[in-house]
């Protein structure tokens, strides 16, 4: 039986417990637990039973302020993902392709580069997120050929 943390404290059952629980608390260098996965059923098992808001109430301020950092990275790490997830879409399911994106948190600038295999050709994409809107603008797009070959192909086809 999953137990799913929320805002306010829930109750537990023994079958959750004997799921979340390992069968030994020690401590396995210098780690509680044998590894993350016991550790993180046996969080969730607590966090579930005391509750978020009890649980954010008791971190310090400096750990708070870290925790807030996190959900925002993350947070941003989804878009950039979606974002990338509809390029991909753009492309069509039949293309062959590489991509690999890298998002400059500095400038808020979500950078994605395609080569698309079938043609041989190199996209570029730069996209500025605008923190007001809460989403990303698409400010340049370039295609490139990777070699003169292609280029030349391309150019017979017409």
């Amino acid at each position: 039986m999953e137990v799913i943390p929320r805002r306010e404290p829930q109750k537990i059952t023994y079958q959750q417990y004997e799921e979340n629980t390992p069968e030994k608390i020690e401590m396995y260098q210098n780690d509680i637990f044998f590894d993350e996965t016991e550790r993180i059923k046996m969080l969730n098992l607590l966090l579930t039973n005391v509750g978020m808001e009890t649980m954010v109430k008791n971190l310090s301020k400096e750990t708070r302020r870290e925790l807030i950092g996190i959900l925002e990275e993350k947070e941003m790490e989804r878009k950039c993902v979606e974002m990338v997830e509809q390029e991909v879409l753009k492309f069509g399911p039949q293309m062959k392709k590489d991509y690999e994106y890298k998002f400059d948190k500095q400038n808020n600038i979500l950078y994605i580069f395609f080569r698309v295999l079938d043609t041989n050709s190199i996209w570029s994409i730069k996209y500025t997120f605008n923190k007001e809107a809460d989403e990303f603008k698409e400010e340049q797009r370039f295609q490139a050929f990777a070699c003169a070959d292609t280029l030349r192909r391309l150019l017979d086809r017409k």
